[in-house]
């Protein structure tokens, strides 16, 4: 069946977001005397802070009450600083284009609130070449969960067989699986710690993938 719709995760796959929220956290648990281990932060990857939530996390640590609201804006404020001077992840822009201009369907299927992926996306000049874009406040349940994914290609007017997944975490891409897609896995710095294996293809990254090829993806080689 013709390949008629990409759909791409936001955080970590159109921008590393994920590594600049990461290091902004590891920042505020430094200054209260504690680490952020990896292990621990890579449960919210993906989907929602119902899985791992930094601030209870550190309240935990400590043993005693923490202003939470005081420890998520230091948080937010040093990870903003970072994620303003972002891009968009190499390879990511050039295949949007391409796809668009070819008259192939786009959506993003993000954990993440509408607000936090339409301001990036827009910031970075990308917003207007999706045909929607659905986000984690719009469904019932976020990643692994496919909600997203059933949601996008609904709105696309494809069928599961007829698009294609890009994801960078566990997560998304056993909620893409779940919805019946094939998934592409790019893992990002964080991302690549984890195990994705259960991707149906893995790249390092989206530099000269073409949408030829991306159509045509039984040609793919695994070790790319």
């Amino acid at each position: 069946m013709a390949i008629k719709a990409f759909i791409f995760d936001f955080d970590g796959l159109i921008m590393d977001t994920e590594t600049p929220e990461y290091e902004a956290w590891q920042t505020v648990f430094h200054e209260h005397g504690y680490g952020l281990p990896l292990s621990e932060w890579q449960k919210a990857l993906g989907t929602s802070r119902l899985q791992f939530d930094p601030p209870t996390y550190l309240e935990e640590l400590a043993g005693h009450p923490l202003d939470k609201k005081k420890v998520e804006h230091n948080q937010r404020v040093i990870c903003l600083s970072k994620i303003c001077r972002l891009s968009a992840l190499p390879g990511v822009e050039n295949l949007i284009l391409e796809a668009h201009s070819r008259g192939i369907k786009l959506a993003v299927a993000s954990s993440s609130s509408s607000d936090w992926v339409w301001c990036n996306l827009s910031r970075i000049g990308l917003a207007r070449y999706f045909d929607t874009i659905c986000t984690g406040n719009e469904v019932a349940a976020v990643k692994p969960d496919p909600a997203l994914f059933n949601k996008a290609i609904a709105e696309v007017g494809v069928s599961s067989e007829e698009a294609i997944a890009f994801e960078d975490s566990p997560n998304g891409i056993s909620a893409a699986q779940n919805a019946g897609i094939f998934c592409i896995a790019i893992p990002n710095f964080i991302s690549r710690q984890l195990d994705t294996s259960h991707a149906n293809l893995i790249l390092n990254s989206l530099v000269d993938v073409t949408v030829d090829e991306l159509i045509n993806i039984p040609n793919f080689s695994l070790e790319r």
